[in-house]
C-alpha cells in the first residue's frame, strides 16, 4: 500500500504533466497581451514633416493637421505607428493617430485663442529637427494675430450723410494673410466727429464688424484690431441750395432775367416764386438756368426759389425794386407862343425792351392827335394854336406789349 506522502508525490507529478500544454499556452497569451498594449513607434533616423490646411485662423476656428512619417529611407512607416500631437495654443483632437500610408491626421482647434499656434508631432526616435524650423512642427496664426498687415478695410453705406446730417453704417471687413474672413475677431471703432452705436463689434461668419454713425460734418472712421487699422472718410453732401442773380435796374413792363445758379455738385429741383402771385417751376437745375419774367407794375417784390433734393429742401431769396416803364419826352421851340404861331415840338421816344409800337402826340386843343408810328428817335412835329388859352399837349408811347407811357408839356397861348 502506497503512502499518503508518495501517492501525493505522484500524484501531482502526473497532474503537472498533464497541464504542461495549458500553462504554456497561457504564458503565449499574455505575452501576446503585452505586446498589443505596447505602441509601435518610428524607427530611429525617422523623420517628420507636417502640414496643415490653413495656417491662419478665426479664434474660433479649426483646421486639418497631418504629420508625414518616413524612415530614413524614405519610405513611409508602417501603417499603424503611433504618433503624438502637441500644442501651446487651443488644443489638437485627437492627442495620438496612427499612421496610414506614413500619414497620421488630427484637429486643431482655436477654442477662442489669438496668438500663434505651435503644433508638434512625435513618434519614438523619428526627429524633425530643432527650433522655429523644425519639420515635425506647424505654426498656425489664429486669431487677431492672424489679420493680415493691410488685412482691415473699412466702408460706409451711404458714404455720404445730408447738409443737415444723418446716419451711416460702418463695417469693417477683417482678412488673414491668405485672404481668407476671420470670424469672431473684436474690432475697435473710433471717430473723430460724430457719435458712433458702439465702440467695439465682432466680426461675422464674412468678417465684417458693423457699428452706425450719426454725424453732421465730415468725419472719419477708424477700425482697428491690434495694431493694424483701417480708415474711411464719411463726406456731407452740399446744401441743395441755389444762388439768384437778377438783372440790373428791372423795369415795370419790360424781362427781369434772373440767373439761378445750383451749388456745385447737386441737382435741385428748383419752384421760384416772383411774388407777385406768379410762380415758375425750373424742374431739375444741374447747371446755371436763366428765366425771365415781366411786373406790370413798378415796386418792390421778393423773389423766393424753394430747391429741393432727395429729403432735403432749402430757400433762397433776393429782393429785386421795379422801376415805372420809361415815359417819351416833348419839349416846345417856345411855352408862350401867339395864336396862328407855329411851335415845334420835339418828341423823345424811350426806348424799352418791349419795343415801341406807337407814339403820338396830342396838342389839347380839340385838333385830331398825330399818329408818329413807331419812331426810335427824336421827331419834330410843327403845330399852331388858332386862339389864345393854356393847352396840355400829351405824347403817349405804346409798346409792343400794350403798355402806354406818356409825359406831358403846357403850353399858353397869347
Amino acid at each position: 500500500m502506497m503512502s499518503y506522502g508518495s501517492f501525493t508525490r505522484a500524484a501531482w507529478s502526473r497532474v503537472a504533466l498533464r497541464r504542461l500544454p495549458l500553462l504554456a499556452l497561457l504564458v503565449a497569451l499574455l505575452a501576446t497581451a503585452a505586446c498589443d498594449k505596447v505602441p509601435l513607434l518610428a524607427p530611429s533616423n525617422s523623420a517628420i514633416t507636417m502640414s496643415a490646411a490653413s495656417t491662419t485662423l478665426s479664434s474660433g476656428g479649426s483646421t486639418e493637421v497631418q504629420a508625414y512619417v518616413r524612415e530614413s529611407s524614405g519610405t513611409p512607416v508602417q501603417n499603424g505607428t503611433t504618433v503624438r500631437f502637441t500644442v501651446n495654443l487651443g488644443r489638437v483632437d485627437p492627442v495620438e493617430a496612427q499612421t496610414h500610408n506614413g500619414v497620421a491626421t488630427t484637429t486643431f482647434h482655436a477654442d477662442g485663442a489669438s496668438g500663434v499656434a505651435q503644433v508638434r508631432a512625435s513618434s519614438g526616435g523619428a526627429s524633425g529637427g530643432t527650433g522655429d524650423s523644425a519639420t515635425n512642427l506647424v505654426q498656425i496664426t489664429v486669431g487677431t494675430a492672424a489679420v493680415a498687415e493691410s488685412g482691415i478695410a473699412v466702408r460706409a453705406n451711404p458714404s455720404n450723410v445730408p447738409a443737415s446730417g444723418g446716419t451711416v453704417d460702418v463695417i469693417a471687413t477683417v482678412v488673414g494673410s491668405n485672404n481668407t474672413a476671420l470670424s469672431g475677431i473684436p474690432v475697435s471703432f473710433s471717430t473723430n466727429r460724430g457719435s458712433l452705436s458702439a465702440s467695439t463689434a465682432t466680426t461675422d461668419a464674412a468678417g465684417q464688424a458693423r457699428v452706425q454713425l450719426t454725424t453732421n460734418r465730415e468725419s472719419t472712421v477708424t477700425a482697428s484690431v491690434g495694431s493694424r487699422s483701417g480708415t474711411i472718410t464719411i463726406g456731407v453732401n452740399a446744401a441743395a441750395t441755389v444762388t439768384l442773380t437778377a438783372s440790373s435796374s428791372p423795369v415795370a413792363g419790360q424781362p427781369l432775367t434772373l440767373t439761378v445758379t445750383p451749388t456745385t455738385g447737386t441737382a435741385p429741383r428748383v419752384v421760384i416764386d416772383w411774388g407777385d402771385n406768379d410762380r415758375t417751376d425750373l424742374g431739375i437745375v444741374a447747371a446755371e438756368r436763366r428765366v425771365t419774367h415781366t411786373y406790370n407794375n413798378a415796386g418792390g417784390y421778393t423773389i423766393a426759389a424753394t430747391s429741393t433734393d432727395g429729403s432735403e429742401t432749402t430757400n433762397t431769396a433776393i429782393g429785386v425794386t421795379i422801376a415805372n416803364r420809361p415815359s417819351p419826352t416833348v419839349t416846345a421851340s417856345t411855352s408862350t407862343p401867339a395864336a396862328g404861331a407855329n411851335v415845334a415840338f420835339t418828341v423823345t421816344p424811350t426806348t424799352s425792351g418791349a419795343g415801341i409800337r406807337n407814339v403820338q402826340i396830342d396838342f389839347g386843343d380839340g385838333s385830331a392827335a398825330v399818329e408818329l408810328g413807331s419812331i426810335t428817335t427824336a421827331t419834330t412835329v410843327n403845330h399852331a394854336f388858332g386862339s389864345a388859352g393854356s393847352y396840355t399837349v400829351r405824347v403817349t408811347q405804346t409798346d409792343n406789349s400794350g403798355n402806354d407811357t406818356s409825359s406831358v408839356i403846357v403850353i399858353r397861348v397869347t
